[in-house]
């Protein structure tokens, strides 16, 4: 290795690596499932060296559950001093229905608390997102001017108690959620859809008979929520800013219509009836799998980094690395 390559690596390492803990709006999804991508994961396209990017997002997770599956320690034992931190949960804590996941707003308060306290006491940095908000919110008036109502399906008071918190705590919040109320009205109510998975009938071979999901994001809007967090990040002046690319050497492609080609076939599902809902790379990967399909998993992750905008060696880098980090956390 060239001594300015070892500078660089050094540089990079001096930075700390990103981890991320929160839900389906931010996890990451198997290929098979595109064009749906959480924030966290478009947010590899903004990285300069993507493999600092330690997405532990799983879909269904509410704080509390993300702790007590034990998800949260494994992520607090990896960190080490300089580490960032970045924790949006709030679409699942609401859930009455559902005891594992649910916490009244004080319980929520405390949970996010304890993951503050826990994070600084191995010297790592935290910021806090608000979540996304739900497309059920989205309507139009009158004389076509769109709103946005940012706490629609009982997210609102999660995301008040994580502003709050915030500010009790020092911790940064990069508030996606005021974000997309002040601004995707600018884009319409149509257009402002298609960042959801609001996917058209024969529009996706993989989704033959389209599909209605205003909760997740379809990559591109996977693409505006990770800018919006880097340009939030960048406003209040974070040093996990130091990670990012410059905005101009970020490139997106969007989705083309036609989809991914007239040859692509549908994937028999294996998600429970419980992942459905939440579908992630955690259960597109369950046992079963075969091992002879490594190359065609490593190609398809290159197609997804070269999607997502980046050089071909980039994506080649990315690729392996990710590759990795998947199988390397199956084992364990």
């Amino acid at each position: 290795m060239c001594a300015g390559i070892a500078a660089l690596c050094a540089a990079f390492a001096a930075l700390g690596d990103i981890y991320m803990a929160g839900d389906s709006t931010m996890c990451n999804y198997n290929p098979r499932q595109y064009p749906q991508q959480g924030w966290g994961q478009a947010l590899a396209v903004f990285m300069k060296d993507p493999g600092q990017l330690h997405n532990r997002a799983v879909g269904g997770r509410s704080a509390r559950s993300f702790k007590n599956e034990g998800r949260w320690q494994k992520l607090v034992d990896d960190l080490k001093e300089g580490d960032w931190v970045v924790i949006a949960f709030g679409h699942n804590d609401a859930n009455k229905a559902k005891a594992e996941r649910y916490s009244s707003v004080p319980d929520y308060k405390e949970i996010m608390a304890g993951f503050v306290r826990d994070a600084r006491a191995k010297n790592a940095n935290v910021v806090f997102a608000t979540s996304i908000p739900h497309a059920g919110g989205f309507s139009e008036d009158g004389e076509g001017k769109m709103h946005v109502r940012g706490g629609a399906a009982g997210i609102g008071p999660y995301v008040q108690a994580t502003v709050e918190l915030g500010a009790e705590l020092g911790v940064p919040v990069l508030d996606l959620n005021k974000l997309a109320c002040e601004n995707l009205p600018q884009l319409g109510i149509k257009e402002a859809l298609r960042l959801y998975m609001r996917i058209e009938p024969g529009e996706y071979a993989n989704c033959p008979n389209g599909k209605s999901d205003k909760c997740h994001t379809r990559d591109t809007g996977a693409y505006f929520y990770a800018r919006a967090a880097v340009k939030m990040a960048r406003e209040l002046g974070l040093g996990i800013c130091s990670h990012f690319k410059a905005q101009k050497d970020v490139v997106f492609t969007p989705i083309p219509r036609e989809g991914p080609g007239a040859k692509a076939q549908p994937m028999k599902d294996d998600f429970s009836a419980e992942e459905i809902p939440y579908a992630n790379e955690e259960a597109a990967n369950k046992e079963g799998a075969v091992v002879a399909d490594w190359q065609k998993e490593i190609l398809n992750l290159r197609r997804e980094g070269r999607r997502n905008g980046m050089t071909d060696e980039d994506a080649k880098k990315w690729a392996a690395q990710e590759f990795h980090r998947r199988h390397d956390g199956k084992k364990q």
